[in-house]
């Protein structure tokens, strides 16, 4: 009985030798043809046998440098960036595997080798210096965030995570920051802080209200509309203002609340802090043209829109973000949300506490249409506060393009006409000459338009009989004001019982832009700047 139990038992070791001989033994003799022997201990990273090598740990940044890249064709403050790192990392090196394989031809175990690649060195025992290039942000900037992040009750993330599409060069003109002046040192207006330094130089006592704490509050509620250095420069020509006079500069950019970028439209009013008027205006573009016209689409808007403050244009919207993680104290401070903006703009703007009736009637310039401005009801309009942009001949170009007797039949004996054509010379809105010089014509109190001419060499004419701006600019608490040679005329304007005193032949005026392209700077060889929309 013992040995019938026993034989079958035999036999399965006796197969199960067979198998392995005829399995594993010539499996491993291939593996150890593969491989050269005098490759055990050598490297294997890398091509053609091994592997990558594998970084370990956490790298250190050795330097870190930026560049800042061309402007033009990458926007504001994009940087190159070099990266400069320590990276540590596990080699690899061939190792020798040995298994005893029983050979059945000779019925004994034999020692059967193979090459492996594996680690062989400590995350700490090899060093690689890495060198990587890319474009992003400089530090402290950031691309405009989405709207929808802007909106969102989470901040978006800091500007690393924001990299410029390189076909899209808007760079990253938004400035991270703490405060308002941080913004304004991240977006070097060296010039505007300057102008702060010295208005608050004249501050005394423990209790004293300074620009720099208003600036450098994170509840601040103000919108900076911040001139360039180079309009700074160009305004003040050098000279060093006392602080009185810088105070009433920065008091006049500062404007309460927060201004957002949609809302400076079309006779848009704001206060300063120095309780002066703002008043903006803007230009719409359509069709991805870089002229003013209407759209074939009638639904399509515009494709791009220029904005203004009291003649200034916006260069740079919306230029700061707060964020609560650049303030100096994070984490342990509350969270805090915008409450204030930075507008670049390319002037400086010099508001008028005077209205548009009180400068025409102090001016003995004018006094033939100030009196008769008066008679007719227009001065007290004048004097409130609806935005209007007037262009107001001298007596003495008045006389001159319509003669004396006419002049003294319009203003003693008839009333309609003279009426008429101040309204005709009288717009809705406030337009300085750098919006105006984007507009082919103008919405008058008359509730028709008169053509805007713009030359490339800075004049303007207006209505059919081009009269020419000679004079642009002049601020007033309620618009503005441009001195021009003479009335802007409707087309077949009748003068009514005055009509036989029209001059026949009237002086001589600019003529119309021709329709070639110019071959100088003069206003007869100048064409339009822009086709017709209203403002």
């Amino acid at each position: 009985m013992l040995m019938t139990a026993q034989v079958p038992a035999a036999l399965y070791l006796v197969v199960a030798a067979l198998v392995r001989c005829a399995s594993s033994g010539a499996s491993y003799l291939n593996s150890q043809n593969a491989y050269p022997s005098y490759l055990v201990g050598q490297p294997c990273s890398g091509a053609p046998y091994g592997y990558l090598p594998l970084p370990c740990g956490s790298s250190q940044v050795l330097s870190k440098v930026e560049v800042p890249l061309p402007r033009a064709t990458n926007g504001p403050n994009l940087c190159s960036v070099v990266v400069t790192a320590q990276v540590y990392e596990t080699l690899y090196t061939y190792q020798q595997t040995c298994v005893d394989v029983y050979k059945c031809a000779k019925n004994i175990y034999e020692k059967e080798c193979r090459l492996q690649c594996m680690p062989t060195s400590k995350c700490t025992s090899n060093v690689r210096t890495d060198t990587s290039t890319q474009s992003q942000c400089c530090t402290g900037f950031q691309p405009r965030p989405p709207p929808s992040l802007i909106c969102s009750a989470t901040p978006p993330p800091m500007f690393s995570q924001y990299v410029p599409v390189p076909t899209e060069p808007s760079g990253c003109p938004v400035a991270i920051g703490c405060t308002l002046y941080d913004c304004l040192k991240r977006q070097n207006l060296t010039e505007f802080l300057r102008l702060v330094n010295i208005s608050d130089r004249a501050a005394s006592g423990p209790n004293a209200t300074t620009l720099f704490s208003l600036l450098n509050s994170t509840d601040s509620k103000v919108t900076v509309f911040a001139p360039t250095n180079e309009a700074l420069a160009s305004s003040l020509q050098g000279l060093v203002p006392d602080p009185v006079l810088a105070g009433n500069i920065v008091r006049n950019h500062l404007v309460v609340g927060m201004v957002e970028d949609t809302q400076l439209g079309n006779q848009g009013k704001f206060m300063t802090v120095g309780g002066a008027t703002l008043y903006s205006t803007i230009v719409e573009y359509y069709d991805n043209s870089n002229i003013i016209a209407y759209s074939t689409n009638p639904y399509a808007g515009p494709t791009r829109t220029d904005r203004f403050i009291n003649g200034a244009q916006i260069v740079v919207k919306e230029a700061c973000y707060f964020r609560i993680d650049a303030c100096p104290g994070y984490p342990y401070l509350a969270n805090t949300r915008q409450s204030g903006q930075l507008q670049i703009i390319d002037s400086v703007m010099m508001p008028a506490n005077e209205t548009i009736a009180q400068i025409i009637s102090n001016d003995p310039r004018f006094s033939i249409l100030s009196d008769a401005l008066d008679n007719l009801g227009i001065l007290d309009f004048l004097n409130q506060s609806y935005p209007r942009t007037l262009f107001v001949p001298t007596d003495d170009a008045l006389i001159a393009q319509l003669g004396q007797r006419l002049v003294d039949c319009l203003t003693l004996a008839v009333r309609g006409p003279l009426n008429n054509l101040l309204l005709f010379n009288l717009a809705e809105g406030v337009e300085y000459t750098s919006s105006l010089s984007h507009r082919t014509y103008l919405y008058t109190m008359l509730l028709s338009y008169t053509n805007v001419y713009a030359f490339p060499n800075g004049t303007i004419l207006l209505g059919t009989n081009t009269v020419q701006i000679t004079q642009p600019n002049i601020p007033a608490s309620n618009g503005v004001i441009h001195i021009v040679n003479g009335l802007a005329i409707p087309p077949s304007f009748n003068f009514g019982k005055c009509q036989q005193l029209v001059p026949t032949a009237p002086p001589p005026t600019p003529a119309k832009p021709s329709s070639k392209l110019p071959t100088s700077t003069s206003p007869t060889a100048a064409i339009p700047l822009a086709t017709p929309i209203v403002g």
